[in-house]
């Protein structure tokens, strides 16, 4: 199959945030192909492709709408609270499979072979060279604490807008 479970996209990006929070220095993310003294061949042509249409995929409209209207549907049923409920879990869990399932479905229209366990098997194996906006963001996606403070700060956001909008009576 093309794509993997949710478990599985979770498992590597937890695996990944290991490693580079375990690691001995600050590796000064350059992005793709900036500073990077590595041979060139084809498993850096095939890094740098699918990295470069990944970061093309998380940035575009779709994706950034998808995840607005997903925070916005779902906010409200966070609070900033030390304990967590029993529906962030599954609100959780909704969220991560609608944000993959769009990832490797406009991967799959970019590159017909694709597979999202190799591409997470290529990023784990080269973290240091994964832009940090588009590494923050995957990463995100096996967080559960950076998802509920996203929907928490989301949600703060989105109630200070309407606190500061102009009242129509």
């Amino acid at each position: 199959s093309s794509q993997c479970s949710f478990q599985t996209f979770q498992h590597y990006f937890k695996q990944i945030n290991l490693s580079m929070s375990n690691s001995n220095d600050d590796l000064g993310f350059e992005g793709i192909g900036n500073c990077h003294t590595h041979k060139s061949n084809a498993n850096d042509a095939e890094f740098d492709t699918l990295i470069g249409h990944l970061q093309d995929v998380v940035i575009e409209d779709g994706f950034q709408d998808l995840q607005d209207k997903f925070l916005n549907e779902h906010c409200d049923e966070f609070e900033d609270e030390e304990e967590n409920k029993l529906i962030y879990t599954d609100i959780y869990n909704q969220y991560i499979s609608t944000l993959e399932g769009y990832i490797a479905n406009r991967m799959m229209e970019l590159c017909p072979n694709f597979k999202m366990s190799a591409l997470l098997e290529l990023i784990q194996s080269r973290p240091e060279e994964v832009d940090l906006d588009l590494f923050e963001t995957l990463t995100s996606l096996a967080d559960f604490s950076m998802f509920k403070e996203t929907m928490i700060n989301y949600k703060s956001q989105r109630d200070c807008q309407f606190d500061n909008s102009p009242l129509f009576l």
